[in-house]
């Protein structure tokens, strides 16, 4: 059976409007945009600023040629000024930092509860909080501690990275065959983080759009969900990496028709879905969408890999109830 994409997208579509829009229920909206907004947490705190710090560090102008000559005896500390600060307000700088990487766990930590919460609403078609909050929480505090950790490991590779390209600077200075040797080690670092960065990207999509399911399926842990997933990634590599150009033409495809409805209603629209929460209960439709893409995706491999039955999505049949808020039993 060939593998497809628009029929996943179909049936994730028609999944929404089930339940969503059959029937419509405000509260549903709130309660489901809920978990959709702890899940996204991890993508919005990804998204730093690009402000550039000016007259950072001031020494003398001879004090740089002592750095370059590596004559530090020479160099007036007394002329290295952090930033024109004292100790108190580099004390509550460092401070600041360290709240700031602390908030920033905590969101990740929120985030991973909130991809298990998410989930578990859109396989069982309901809008409940505090139990898949508890249910899938050793799966939540598994992927926390993996995102963590590449985390980690990417700042390590980006260190590694960054460092040899400052070094040919150098070189780039020096002009004739030096410049050359340079620039050629600097395109080389530069292809090889694009490469690392690629893969670094699948790696995160694949890990939300199928690990976690697995995870979820299985009650597995980060490292044995992919263990599952591992065989099917090798036998199947070029499917699931168009898929992934499927899905970010669609986020493209998604993003210039929000920008364009923003623009028609001067920027108003756009104002509004900023607003955390707000804006992610209006996006809700293509957030559930999005969320329902990968299983309906990964299902095509064996029903081992199924969340739900096909049938639930099938616009012709009959749209079961969604379920009470926060109440009744459901079945998978």
């Amino acid at each position: 059976m060939p593998i497809q994409y628009s029929a996943p997208l179909q049936r994730a579509w028609a999944r929404m409007k089930s339940m969503l829009f059959r029937p419509f229920n405000l509260e549903v909206w709130f309660v489901l945009g809920f978990t959709a907004w702890l899940a996204r947490l991890w993508d919005n705190a990804g998204m730093g600023s690009s402000n550039k710090w000016r007259n950072g560090i001031n020494f003398r102008d001879d004090d740089a040629d002592y750095i370059f000559r590596g004559d530090f005896d020479q160099w007036d500390t007394g002329n290295f000024d952090w930033w024109g600060l004292g100790g108190l307000e580099a004390g509550i700088i460092l401070m600041l930092i360290f709240f700031g990487i602390a908030f920033a766990v905590l969101l990740a930590w929120l985030s991973s509860r909130g991809e298990f919460m998410f989930l578990d609403n859109v396989v069982h078609k309901r809008a409940k909080v505090s139990q898949p909050w508890r249910e899938y929480g050793a799966q939540a505090d598994s992927l926390f501690l993996w995102r963590i950790g590449v985390q980690i490991v990417a700042g390590i590779v980006a260190i590694a990275l960054l460092l040899p390209g400052l070094f040919m600077i150098l070189p780039i200075a020096e002009g004739g065959l030096w410049r050359g040797i340079g620039v050629f080690g600097a395109v080389m670092l530069a292809l090889l983080g694009m490469g690392l960065g690629i893969v670094a990207t699948l790696v995160s999509f694949w890990t939300d759009q199928f690990v976690v399911p697995i995870m979820y399926l299985r009650r597995l842990n980060i490292l044995d969900g992919w263990r599952v997933f591992l065989p099917v990634l090798h036998t199947r590599i070029v499917p699931l990496f168009l898929f992934a150009l499927f899905y970010l033409a669609l986020a493209i495809g998604v993003g210039l028709a929000v920008m364009a409805a923003g623009l028609v209603t001067c920027c108003i629209g756009l104002v509004i879905l900023a607003i955390p929460y707000i804006g992610t209960v209006i996006m809700l439709p293509i957030y559930v969408t999005a969320r329902a893409l990968g299983p309906e995706f990964l299902g095509q491999f064996g029903d081992e890999y199924r969340l739900w039955d096909e049938s639930e999505a099938d616009p012709a049949a009959p749209e079961p109830p969604v379920d009470n808020i926060d109440g009744g039993d459901s079945t998978r």
